[in-house]
C-alpha cells in the first residue's frame, strides 16, 4: 500500500455498530463490537486499521476464538488479502463511503402525499419516506460524538427508487448537520459502491473481514450455518 494513501480514522465505528443494534468498546487501537441482540455472545467482531499495531494484536485474539470476526479497514484490499493473518480466511469485503452533509441536503421532489419522518429507536433514528402513511423507503442514522453513520435498509424497485433514496439521504444529512457532523459514513457491498460514487460519495477505504478456519481451510461456521455475522 502506498505510504501516502491516508487511512481513515475509526471514529465512525461506534455509530455504525449502533445502526446494527450492537455496542462498540475501545480495545487497544481498535474496537470490539458485541454480537448483538439474539446472537451468540461469542460471535464478537474486532475492527482495526491496517496496517497498524491494532491489527496484529487483534488478529491473535481472533485466531484463537473460532466465532470471532476480525474486520480490517484498509486502503488497499489486495495488499491486505496477500498478508492476511495466519489461520484466518476472508469471509466478507465491503466499502466505506463518505459524503459531506452539504452535498446531500438538497430539496427532493417526492410523490404526492409523501413525507419524510424520523423516529428515535433504542440505538439509532429510523428514517422513513411514507406515502399515505405507508412506508415505502427506510433507512437508519446514528450520530455519536459528532460522527454520523447511515444505512439504507429498504427501497422499492421502479422509477421512484432514486428519488426516494435521495430523500432519505437529505433527511439524514440535515439530522447529522444539526448534531454537528459534517459527513455521513456508510458501509456498502462492493458492487453497490460505484453507483454511489457516481452520485458524489467518496470511497474512503475497504473493510476486509476475516474469521478462523477449520482444518480444510474454510471459515468456521456459526451456530446458524453462516460464516460469522452477516454484513451490517
Amino acid at each position: 500500500m502506498p505510504e501516502d494513501h491516508a487511512l481513515p480514522a475509526l471514529s465512525w465505528v461506534p455509530a455504525w455498530a449502533e445502526l446494527q443494534e450492537r455496542s462498540a468498546e475501545p480495545v487497544g487501537a481498535g474496537f470490539m463490537l458485541d454480537a448483538g441482540t439474539g446472537q451468540d455472545p461469542a460471535r464478537r467482531e474486532y475492527v482495526a486499521g491496517w496496517p497498524g499495531p491494532g491489527a496484529g494484536d487483534l488478529a491473535g485474539t481472533a485466531t484463537h476464538e473460532p466465532d470471532v470476526r476480525l474486520t480490517l479497514l484498509c486502503a488497499d484490499a489486495a495488499a491486505a488479502r496477500s498478508v492476511g493473518p495466519a489461520g484466518l480466511a476472508v469471509v466478507a469485503e465491503r466499502v466505506l463511503l463518505t459524503a459531506p452533509t452539504d452535498s446531500l441536503d438538497a430539496a427532493v421532489e417526492l410523490p404526492d402525499n409523501a413525507q419524510v419522518t424520523l423516529a428515535p429507536m433504542a440505538t439509532y433514528d429510523a428514517v422513513e419516506v411514507t406515502v399515505f402513511h405507508h412506508p415505502v423507503a427506510k433507512g437508519r442514522i446514528q450520530v455519536r460524538d459528532g460522527v454520523a453513520a447511515v444505512a439504507i435498509t429498504e427501497l422499492p424497485q421502479g422509477a421512484d427508487r432514486q428519488g426516494l433514496e435521495r430523500a432519505l439521504f437529505a433527511a439524514m444529512a440535515e439530522e447529522a448537520f444539526l448534531h454537528g457532523a459534517g459527513h455521513l459514513h456508510m458501509v456498502v457491498e462492493p458492487d453497490a459502491a460505484p453507483l454511489y460514487e457516481a452520485s458524489g460519495w467518496i470511497a474512503a477505504g475497504r473493510l476486509l473481514s476475516f474469521q478462523g478456519t477449520d482444518d480444510d481451510g474454510t471459515a468456521h461456521r456459526g451456530t446458524d450455518g453462516t460464516a460469522g455475522r452477516p454484513n451490517g
